[in-house]
């Protein structure tokens, strides 16, 4: 078999992780510009001829020009993960062994979530006249009463909820299957939001406009942009933000790291202790310890 090169290779590569890990598509769009980045710094090397020097000259540029950790990561990732796939897929004897390629550790970054009054604040501006400003806060209604990832969240269809339990089932991170539960007031939004729909699109949030389509998180940075400056919030207002709002709510109120790590579909409990660890304030840390070792409640 003639010699594959990472630019021939990159694209069969890329299918194979949206149809068989299930990769969302942002992570497509993410990996590719990785790809495309290092064949035009490093070259567009033979998969066999690749080493470890490769590597490092990679690493060289990317700190030169001075990328965060969180880049040199995913650019590594990346490159480690078209390899073996190469590797395993094709049975090839390659110079370098993959799994010696280091990944840089993440730094802990702060968690930022809405407090009660920022919450409100940016629900109540938005504007639910025009359908599009009902859409919006529907979606975040969504987010901040499910906890969904916005890939999850987009990825609904109008038929997709069981609106008498509340329920629905969505394929998250790592292709895995979970139930996610509504609030009562997020299921009247997204009845509100369906009801003055006109149109035929199953995808739950569309475009609006004559040929709707199904909404995509790029579709969505401005108005968040925007909403925040609207709102008066000095904090950087993203769908993620919303779900580690969903979190801090829970864990304020006394929800069990366990139980969040559920709701939020952690594989694991240590990612959830990593990012929400430490959030509680000492008086709420009193508060908790009182209630739960207050011995009138106690068995």
């Amino acid at each position: 078999m003639e010699a594959r090169k990472i630019s021939n290779t990159s694209e069969e590569f890329l299918t194979w992780l949206q149809v068989e890990r299930r990769f969302a598509q942002s992570s497509i769009i993410s990996y590719r510009s990785r790809l495309k980045c290092f064949v035009r710094d490093v070259g567009d090397i033979s998969v066999e001829e690749f080493t470890m020097e490769h590597i490092f000259k990679l690493k060289q540029i990317l700190y030169k020009r001075e990328n965060s950790e969180v880049f040199i990561g995913v650019c590594l990732a990346c490159i480690k993960g078209l390899l073996k796939y190469y590797r395993d897929h094709y049975s090839a004897l390659l110079q370098i062994n993959p799994d010696l390629i280091t990944i840089p550790k993440r730094p802990r970054r702060e968690v930022v979530f809405l407090n009660s009054d920022e919450i409100k604040r940016f629900r109540d501006s938005i504007d639910i006249k025009p359908l599009y400003g009902l859409r919006f806060r529907t979606l975040v209604e969504v987010l901040l009463g499910t906890g969904m990832r916005i890939s999850e969240a987009l990825s609904l269809d109008r038929t997709s909820i069981d609106f008498q339990t509340k329920e629905c089932l969505v394929i998250g991170k790592g292709s895995k299957q979970r139930a996610i539960f509504f609030t009562e007031e997020s299921i009247s939004w997204i009845q509100q939001y369906v009801g003055r729909r006109i149109d035929k699109n199953p995808a739950l949030f569309v475009t609006t406009g004559e040929r709707p389509r199904r909404l995509r998180n790029q579709d969505l940075t401005r108005y968040f942009k925007r909403q925040r400056l609207i709102a008066g919030i000095n904090k950087k207002v993203t769908p993620h933000t919303i779900r580690h709002s969903f979190a801090t709510i829970l864990l304020k109120k006394g929800i069990s790291l366990g139980h969040i790590q559920v709701l939020l579909g952690h594989s694991d409990i240590q990612t959830t202790s990593r990012h929400y660890l430490g959030i509680l304030s000492d008086d709420e840390a009193k508060q908790a310890h009182e209630k739960g070792m207050n011995m009138d409640n106690w068995i």
